[in-house]
């Protein structure tokens, strides 16, 4: 029986992919035994249950294979039906041509390029193990699996990902490795040929290998192997013949597109699988369902009962409980007292940090790293523990790994932690496809960009941002903040703590008080009017983070020559944008000539004015020379924007 489930299996799979005319019929037809064998013996979930805090993850890094995952749900009894499995691929189907997160079919994870699951679920370990150490083993004692390819291991992310996992021991994680040595242009020799398991061994995972991907009682007893080492994250390297079979097993030939007409009768009658499309076979089904829920229930209810033990008599992990299942509690930002002095002056960077520690104390689901450079963005929770071996601490040491970081943060976010990862605006380029995953999920992880324009002068070009918060505000569903002083930057953690969106807070390397003008609820409609004009309007400033101060500056000059200047901070174009119209049109009115500042050369600013002449943006790269230097090489020092400003309104 359990050779006709697998079977079943990689029946449903070609089915799925000869009706769409696309897919990827060689991993479905090779890894079956290995998704039969994880479901069917190992992973806990409960399919009712699709939010259990304890459930096993599984995470599809190697998205192609999603219709081997779809089928396998289906068998497994998730809400799927035969129709949803006709629909895959199609407009208005709800299963995707790559997995896309929905908990409740069982989707962990929405998976984007290769190798970006495998950090997500490095990053899913990693709050498991915290959560384990907040909450005690018997709330959390769960495992994270993934499916990873040659492809996702080629990827660098994954180096970087599995170095850290190994550094952390992060003793339940177990990655299922299909070793095929076939990549979509042919075989991997001469591209990837190196002793994948002496570099996880080298990076301190504990090793295996299945030689065949046909015998699931072996890949059993290994997942259950490796399920006892626990000090060491787990590779199982499982070798496999690609679209076995098929006349083209083994071949690039059957890594994706439709089996012909020929190879789909030869595959269902060597291994005996009904020539119906989409035909299943209740036997199989009702035992493959048995199956997972007798194992399942059993830990399901045990669980239960320990839950609700913890609820009822320890008060402390009720609290955190709560925190963890409670999506929408507020904490009021706004309202704190964090204690700012009218006259103060104070890099940004340290008000940020005051604000992240009074937000920790409320929220013991923060958690917070940089990729080496906490000391420069000042991301960091004082007197908190770093998260390393012990595992107890809610600081992550991420190393010089970017990439790695931001996927990592999207795990931590799929389990309900509220993540905080930072380092220079610059070095965005590196996260972008996890940034893009963090606003497509649309999960609560905040990117903290610091060292933010050309005026960080002597580090020259290369770590001058220029195009990077055009390249972010580029990105559906990303939320970039660029707070100009400290009441717009409590007013920005307002909005990301209590909206629970994808965020940028993007902040200067520069001494910030209270501006004159500046307002938290002003701030929280995305923009407002920070200096009224004091006659008959001439023009319009709109202007971000530190370039708002110097807005200011050139309206109170330009007043003294007969202009009256309007002065309007927008700290978040996306929560302005979402606005009313008539609040739109009260800060800009329709006709008023507007002039955008902003030491970037974001396009999206094109919206605001009427033709790019009154963009005073940066065009170019930058210098290496001190600020003042670099300023007057842009011409955007004040004297210079003065009469920038003044040639465009008269």
């Amino acid at each position: 029986m359990d050779t006709k489930v697998i079977n079943g299996i990689r029946n449903l799979g070609i089915d799925m992919i000869k009706s769409a005319g696309t897919g990827h019929p060689g991993v479905v037809l090779s890894m079956a035994p290995t998704f039969y064998t994880l479901f069917g013996k190992h992973l806990n979930f409960n399919k009712e249950d699709g939010k259990w805090i304890n459930r096993d993850r599984f995470v599809l890094s190697a998205g192609h294979a999603s219709a081997l995952l779809y089928s396998t749900l289906f068998y497994a009894g998730f809400p799927i039906e035969i129709e949803d499995l006709k629909k895959w691929r199609v407009r208005k189907g709800k299963l995707a041509g790559h997995p896309e997160l929905n908990k409740q079919i069982g989707v962990e994870v929405t998976t984007g390029l290769l190798g970006e699951g495998f950090g997500t679920a490095v990053g899913i370990a990693i709050a498991q193990e915290y959560l384990q150490n907040v909450l005690n083993r018997d709330i959390i004692n769960n495992y994270t699996y993934a499916f990873v390819s040659d492809g996702d291991l080629m990827e660098g992310i994954s180096y970087e990902a599995a170095s850290l996992a190994g550094e952390l021991k992060l003793g339940h994680l177990i990655v299922l490795y299909d070793s095929n040595k076939v990549s979509l242009d042919g075989s991997t020799k001469g591209v990837f040929g190196e002793d994948i398991q002496k570099r996880f061994e080298a990076m301190g995972w504990h090793t295996e290998t299945v030689m065949n991907a046909e015998d699931y009682i072996t890949i059993d007893k290994t997942i259950e192997k490796a399920k006892m080492v626990t000090d060491k994250p787990s590779l199982i390297e499982i070798k496999s013949i690609i679209g076995i079979g098929t006349s083209i097993q083994g071949t690039n030939k059957v890594h994706s597109g439709p089996l012909s007409d020929e190879d789909m009768e030869l595959v269902k009658d060597k291994m005996n699988m009904t020539k119906v499309p989409f035909h299943v076979s209740k036997d199989a089904i009702t035992y493959f369902r048995e199956m997972i829920d007798k194992r399942t229930s059993e830990v399901y209810n045990n669980w239960v009962s320990k839950y609700n033990s913890v609820i009822e008599y320890n008060e402390s992990l009720k609290n955190v409980l709560i925190s963890l299942e409670e999506k929408n509690k507020r904490i009021n930002i706004k309202n704190l007292k964090i204690n700012f002095d009218l006259n103060m002056k104070e890099d940004l960077r340290d008000t940020n940090n005051n604000l992240i520690n009074v937000i920790a104390k409320l929220n013991p689901l923060l958690i917070c790293g940089s990729a080496d450079i906490s000391t420069s963005t000042r991301v960091y929770l004082n007197d908190l523990k770093e998260f390393n071996s012990d595992k107890h601490g809610r600081n992550i040491k991420f190393g010089v790994r970017e990439r790695a970081m931001a996927s990592i943060c999207n795990g931590l976010a799929l389990s309900d932690l509220r993540p905080i990862c930072s380092t220079f605006l610059a070095f965005s380029d590196y996260m972008k496809p996890s940034i893009r995953m963090t606003s497509l999920m649309n999960l609560p992880v905040t990117y903290i960009f610091t060292h933010d324009s050309i005026k960080i002068g002597p580090d020259g070009p290369t770590h001058e941002p220029v195009e990077q918060l055009g390249n972010l505000r580029s990105i559906p569903n990303m939320y970039v903040f660029r707070p100009g002083d400290v009441n717009e930057l409590v007013s920005c953690w307002d909005i990301i703590t209590n909206k629970k969106i994808p965020s940028s807070l993007v902040l200067c390397k520069e001494e910030k008080g209270i501006i004159p003008g500046t307002s938290i609820e002003g701030a929280l409609k995305g923009a407002y009017i920070v200096k009224k004009e004091e006659g008959r309007l001439s023009g319009i400033l709109i202007a971000t983070g530190s370039e708002l101060e110097t807005a200011i500056q050139i309206s109170e000059e330009l007043k003294s020559r007969g202009l009256y200047i309007r002065v309007v901070s927008m700290p978040c174009m996306e929560i302005f944008n979402n606005q009313d119209k008539e609040y739109k049109e009260s800060l800009l009115p329709i006709g008023a000539k507007t002039i955008v500042i902003e030491a970037s050369n974001d396009s999206k600013w094109n919206e605001f004015v009427y033709n790019k002449k009154y963009l005073l943006t940066i065009n170019d790269f930058g210098i290496s020379a001190l600020k003042e230097e670099v300023l007057e090489y842009f011409d955007y020092n004040l004297d210079s924007l003065v009469q920038r400003v003044e040639k465009l309104l008269k």
